[in-house]
């Protein structure tokens, strides 16, 4: 052979060799190679093999009589065997000169194959760069027993960008990961050659975006491939629009930054489309700092080729969050367009303002719903627990860092609390109508409860079922009751409602609606002041060896949740009623701002551990409080002495707007009479996180939920499962209003006093509650109507008269009734065919224990043959009605 044939081999063809000689206890390997070696010795499993060049026979004798004993050698050499002779040949492995076939040495590279695949072995190329870049602790494990190109050079082109020989790519992955500067050196410092034939590979096993963003990376130090694709993501965007003019010269620009001389619309939008996965990908845990830097990277590339405006388009940067939020302020002050503003920026991926906006638009939704005129101060207790208390945990979440969004916000929520006000001020009108006598259960709901009946009325009913754990939040308002309630239902319990308060029942705290007056009403049975010993003898004349404990009796030991004697005393059967005060909310009123405070089982510390012990020992659980309480929110002071923060002696001054004079035997001052706020934005005295004691709804309205365990079926006469407590609007669109906004002004402008007459009791016989009332009287709006409250189309009855579905209903034989199948027909046909779960369940009067079941129910008595005519769509949350397809499916008309 001639010796300009033989080829320089790779230090790895060389340890491979050497392997071999050492496996076979041999001295010297002849191996046909170009006798170069700029590189050190062979070691090998700890054993030194050396590495001689053989440039002629007598050369290598030589080298071979100076081995020392028990020396290895592999000598390279680019002589024939015919030129080497016996000499040489005998005394080296199998007698004769081994060649470098690089392809033979690569399946022992991948642990499990025997062989290479035809498509590996095609890229002649690969053996060479396998051979060269063997990882130290080599290249994994073959799936096939013939190595694929896929697994091999994909392990090869992980092993390159410094990710590690397991590294499968795929375009997402590998754009994303080009994103870190470690990742884009290692590729830049990749032999160029073996650059050019990578990129070849992957545009015909990866795809043309891998390949983009390969090309992006080895010509841009700073500039990441996914940063470069989030700016095609707006110069092609998704739809196909037809460009600007400026949008098509930076289209031109762009082309620096790929190693390309144009760029096709199909390359440009799969990078685009790479790029907007890779970034959602990374979303699901949070955006970590590299996918940072490509979206302010990917806002200043378009600036650079000249259309900035193109990030006001994007899902993803700073700049089209802000156009979305300010589409979102304009909705909001218009009254149109709110539900398309905001599902525009929920489509942005920065989640920041995502929060806040959902809110703001449930309360536009709320002020489009129809503002009923209340009859009584029961209803304006109801509504305040169905519908104002989900409207005021909305109104705390809703801020904003952007200027022209917050003052949209500042906006929506002086509406809203215009309208709240008007609620306020009807119902101060009527704080006489508290029930002289304990409501039964069938009346709870229509009359208004005192907090001094509960113990008669509620607690008193449920312990003749079972042992009652009654647990008092001091200061937990109705706003406060809706969000706790959800998380209890979580944890094994069902909740219970009265019938006749179509809802979560709502008492009335005592006046003034602070802790000594109203906590000591709740436990003593009868509207009185006094402290933590009266509440106690209270609690034990009510119930018999009842237990009672406060603050520090709710302290455990070292280690434990809850103190010895509260488990004893739950879990004993001698222990007919047990009462818990938890002071975290009213103790954080006064400290801390709890606007968007979110008060979980967690935070109420020992909340969850007493309904645990309860739930064990099988007592119904009694969740209320004394009263409630209001946020600050740029409250206006009134000067008054004798004052506390909402109430004052009826001496310290004559009444003013916003405050109305009470007096009557639900009144507990030491003269029986006192001045009120009424307005939530006025306060006496100092500034504070929250207060109460006033006569706002907020303030007056104590919650009182009823749980039990889930595995209970039964209650007590006039009681049952609660539905769904959310109102409509707080998932699901409503009509637009039709009645001009009320107005902006601001919350601290008083209005001209007005004098009213005072009312009367009802029936009683003890007088007047109050002597006068400084109210306003002004017209409630009235908008659109709501859809849960329309008359359900004339089609429904039809339908479930129809022989069709009658004959279908008798096979599928469920045991939902046409009242409840009827119901949710209705309430979706009102929708347009969508509505949020809770939404239905609420219209149709289905537990929220039995919800999926009687979903799944009318599912089954509506679907013939797998067609899907009611169906659950996002995830479980939006009930669907194809309602053509029940027409085409039943023959309805």
């Amino acid at each position: 052979m001639s010796p300009l044939r033989a080829i320089m081999v790779s230090p790895a063809m060389v340890r491979q060799k050497a392997a071999d000689l050492l496996e076979a206890d041999e001295q010297v390997l002849l191996l046909r190679a170009r006798p170069e070696w700029p590189h050190p010795d062979i070691d090998t499993n700890g054993t030194t093999v050396r590495v001689i060049p053989g440039v002629s026979q007598l050369g290598i004798l030589d080298a071979i009589a100076g081995l020392k004993d028990g020396e290895k050698a592999v000598v390279l050499t680019d002589r024939s065997e015919r030129d080497l002779s016996d000499a040489v040949l005998s005394r080296a492995l199998q007698q004769r000169l081994h060649l470098p076939d690089e392809w033979a040495a690569v399946p022992r590279l991948f642990p499990g194959a025997r062989e290479v695949s035809n498509e590996l072995r095609r890229l002649d190329w690969a053996a060479t760069a396998l051979l060269d870049h063997q990882p130290p602790g080599g290249w994994p494990r073959s799936r096939e027993t013939a190595v694929t190109a896929r697994h091999a050079i994909g392990a090869l082109l992980g092993q390159v960008l410094g990710l590690g020989a397991t590294y499968e790519p795929d375009p997402v992955t590998l754009t994303a990961d080009l994103g870190e500067p470690t990742t884009r050196a290692a590729w830049a410092g990749t032999d160029a050659a073996l650059r050019k034939h990578l990129i070849a590979w992957a545009r015909a096993d990866v795809g043309e975006a891998a390949v983009f963003a390969l090309q992006v990376a080895q010509q841009q130090e700073h500039v990441t491939p996914l940063a470069v694709g989030l700016a095609f993501d707006v110069l092609w965007d998704e739809h196909g629009t037809a460009p600007v003019e400026d949008q098509v010269a930076a289209r031109v620009r762009m082309e620096r930054y790929v190693d390309r001389t144009s760029l096709t619309p199909v390359v440009a939008r799969a990078a685009a489309d790479v790029a907007r996965a890779a970034i959602v990908r990374r979303d699901v845990a949070g955006l970590d700092n590299a996918a940072r830097v490509a979206i302010q990277q990917a806002e200043a590339l378009l600036d650079d080729v000249g259309w900035a405006e193109g990030a006001s388009r994007s899902i993803f940067m700073r700049a089209g969050l802000r156009r979305r939020l300010h589409a979102l302020s304009a909705a909001l002050d218009s009254g149109t367009g709110i539900e398309e503003a905001l599902h525009d920026v929920i489509e942005h991926h920065d989640t920041s303002e995502r929060y806040a906006a959902l809110h703001a638009v449930r309360l536009a939704r709320w002020l489009a719903t129809e503002e009923r005129t209340t009859g009584s101060l029961a209803a304006d207790i109801q509504k305040q627990m169905s519908d104002g208390a989900w409207a005021d945990s909305a109104m705390g979440l809703v801020r904003s860092h952007d200027p022209e969004l917050a003052a949209a916000y500042g906006r929506l929520i002086n509406r809203v609390r215009e309208r709240r006000r008007a609620r306020d001020e009807a119902a101060v009108v009527r704080l006489s109508e508290v029930a002289s006598t304990v409501p039964s259960s069938a009346e709870l709901g229509s009359l208004a409860l005192g907090v001094e009946g509960v113990l008669e009325s509620v607690v008193k009913p449920w312990r003749a079922r079972s042992r009652v754990l009654i647990v008092v939040l001091d200061g937990m308002s109705a706003t406060i009751a809706t969000r706790l309630a959800g998380d209890i239902s979580r944890i094994g319990l069902t909740e219970w409602t009265p019938a006749s308060a179509h809802g979560r029942l709502g008492a009335v705290a005592a006046l003034p609606s602070t802790t000594d007056v109203s906590r000591t009403s709740l436990f003593s049975g009868r509207v009185c002041s006094g402290d933590a010993e009266d509440e106690r003898r209270g609690l034990s004349r009510a119930f018999r060896n009842a237990r009672l404990f406060l603050k520090r009796g709710l302290r455990g030991q070292a280690g434990a949740a809850l103190p010895n004697d509260v488990v004893d005393a739950i879990s004993s059967a001698h222990v007919p009623v047990v009462g818990a005060v938890i002071n975290a909310i009213d103790d954080t009123v006064h400290k801390n701002d709890v606007s968007d405070q979110d008060w979980t089982l967690e935070r109420l510390t020992p909340l969850r551990a007493l309904l645990d012990a309860a739930a064990n020992a099988g007592r119904v659980v009694v969740l209320t409080s004394d009263h409630g309480h209001v946020v600050e929110r740029d409250s206006t002071p009134l000067d008054a002495v004798d004052a506390d923060s909402r109430w004052r002696s009826v001496g310290s001054g004559s009444v003013r707007s916003g405050e109305v004079e009470v007096r009557g035997p639900r009144v507990v001052t030491s003269s029986g009479d006192a001045v009120l706020l009424w307005r939530e934005d006025l306060r006496y005295g100092p500034v504070r996180a929250g207060y109460h004691g006033g006569a706002s709804l907020a303030e007056l309205t104590v919650p009182v939920l009823v749980f039990q365990s889930a595995m209970e079926r039964k209650g007590i006469d006039g009681w049952g499962p609660a539905t769904p407590s959310v109102p409509s609007w707080w998932h699901d669109p409503v009509e637009p209003a039709v009645a001009t906004p009320a107005s902006d002004a601001s919350p601290g402008a008083l209005a001209k006093p007005k004098r009213k007459a005072a009312p009367e009791l009802d029936g009683t016989g003890q007088g007047a509650l109050f002597d006068q009332a400084d109210v306003r009287h002004e017209p409630v709006l009235s908008t659109g109507p709501d859809a849960l409250t329309g008359t359900r189309p004339e089609w429904i009855d039809a339908f479930l008269t129809s022989r069709a579905y009658t004959g279908w209903k008798a096979l599928v034989k469920t045991e939902v009734t046409d009242a409840v199948v009827g119901e949710v027909l209705g309430c979706l046909a009102l929708r347009n065919g969508r509505a949020h779960r809770d939404t239905v369940a609420a219209a149709a009067g289905i537990a929220a224990s039995e919800l999926n079941a009687t979903i799944t129910a009318v599912g089954r008595t509506l679907n013939i043959d797998g067609y899907a005519v009611l169906a659950l769509d996002d995830g479980g949350t939006t009930v669907r009605l194809d309602e053509g397809l029940l027409r085409d499916q039943f023959g309805i008309g």
